[in-house]
């Protein structure tokens, strides 16, 4: 799946496919470094559940993609690291599955339309 051959960067997968998810993704991309963004729209249900992200071979999903993107971006650094660490991606995750699995819901009514 980690096609990046250089150290350091990171791969992140989300649903382009989704208005809100593309919309803050769109936020990310215009100040953030060392991150290829990827459409996941096409591919396992899996990446259009949740957000994914690939460094060094390793995978984070969920909270700990959002940290990793947040380490990356101007303006959202503060959140990865006030938020790094297991309680805090505990909670941000019993938040954000449920959300995520609504906007997975509305991304399959869109693609049978």
């Amino acid at each position: 799946m980690n096609n990046i051959k250089e150290k350091n960067k990171l791969e992140v997968f989300y649903n382009a496919s989704c208005p809100i998810c593309k919309r803050e993704i769109d936020t990310y991309k215009s100040r953030s470094k060392n991150v290829i963004y990827k459409d996941s729209s096409l591919m396992d249900e899996k990446y259009n559940r949740r957000m994914h992200a690939f460094e060094n071979g390793n995978e984070f999903i969920g909270a700990e993609a959002f940290i990793k993107v947040w380490s990356r971006t101007d303006g959202f650094k503060f959140l990865s690291r006030l938020f790094n660490n297991k309680f805090s991606i505990f909670i941000m995750n019993l938040i954000y599955n449920p959300i995520a699995y609504i906007l997975y819901k509305m991304h399959l009514r869109r693609i049978k339309k």
